[in-house]
């Protein structure tokens, strides 16, 4: 089993909203697979069902979905941090749907095609002299 890192409050808005805001543009589909993008938006309405009532919050989620704003991000930061060490299953609740995005996002990265062309392919006329291959 691999080691779970510890997302702070600043990682997980970002992953929730700055990474959904990117995958209306297609930059995030490109490199995520399977359910990414629905884990995201199962964080963001985590994040955003904590916060109904807090107007400071709910504007600052606003202004990070409508307006791309960094400013309005790192309040939405301060506000989740905060949220966050008030309520630990909250902060357990969202820290593991963060995990998973992260650990998709990986794969999907980390996924490569390998093509099989059979044992020990090479381009023989880029060798120069007279090559010998698989023996003596």
């Amino acid at each position: 089993m691999e080691p779970v890192t510890v997302l702070t409050a600043g990682a997980i808005a970002k992953i929730a909203f700055e990474e959904f805001a990117k995958a209306g543009g297609g930059e995030l589909a490109k490199k995520s697979v399977g359910g990414a993008i629905d884990l995201m938006k199962t964080l963001r309405d985590k994040i955003q069902a904590k916060f109904q009532g807090n107007a400071k919050a709910e504007t600052a989620i606003a202004a990070v979905e409508t307006e791309n704003s960094e400013a309005a991000l790192t309040k939405l930061e301060v506000y989740l941090d905060d949220a966050m060490t008030d309520d630990p299953e909250f902060a357990t609740q969202i820290r593991q749907v963060a995990q998973q995005i992260v650990n998709i996002q990986n794969q999907s990265v980390s996924t490569r095609d390998y093509t099989n062309y059979g044992r020990d392919q090479i381009n023989i006329e880029t060798i120069q002299g007279n090559p010998k291959i698989g023996g003596s």
